[in-house]
């Protein structure tokens, strides 16, 4: 419930959306035991349920499809998929898996140490990004740091 109202919900909205983001989050049994207690994995699970029942304006994403089983992936990819289609929604999405990003991302950055290498079409980026990691892997194979140029 604080989650739901430190987002600017009223008591009563957050009740309406209490049972479907147990639901999506399918942590159902586990609901009354405090959050401190849950593993790292249903913590996400709840965080992407409730960020994603609330219809956001702007829905950033980090990594949070790498815990789960398929099936979960799968429930969550589309419902980014239903997000992503509606009018007036930013869609960030961070992420090591190039394929699930082409799936759903027209425009891709690939960034390193914080800084911007690259900005383009999701194709691009992609390519990037890969001949990015072909390079890093000969240069380590060559004794050098994997970040170093």
């Amino acid at each position: 419930t604080l989650s739901g109202m430190l987002l600017g919900f009223t008591e009563e909205q957050v009740k309406a959306k209490e049972q479907e983001i147990i639901d999506f989050a399918e942590i159902g049994e586990f609901i009354d035991m405090p959050v401190r207690t849950y593993s790292s994995g249903m913590k996400a699970r709840l965080g992407f349920a409730i960020n994603v029942s609330i219809k956001p304006e702007i829905l950033i994403v980090d990594e949070a499809l790498s815990v789960g089983d398929s099936e979960f992936k799968k429930k969550c990819l589309e419902k980014i998929n239903q997000i992503v289609g509606e009018k007036d929604v930013t869609f960030l999405f961070v992420t090591h898996s190039t394929g699930v990003a082409k799936s759903f991302c027209k425009r891709g950055m690939v960034m390193r140490q914080g800084k911007l290498l690259f900005d383009s079409s999701i194709d691009e980026a992609i390519d990037f990004y890969q001949k990015t990691l072909e390079e890093d892997e000969s240069k380590k194979k060559k004794g050098k740091g994997i970040f170093e140029q």
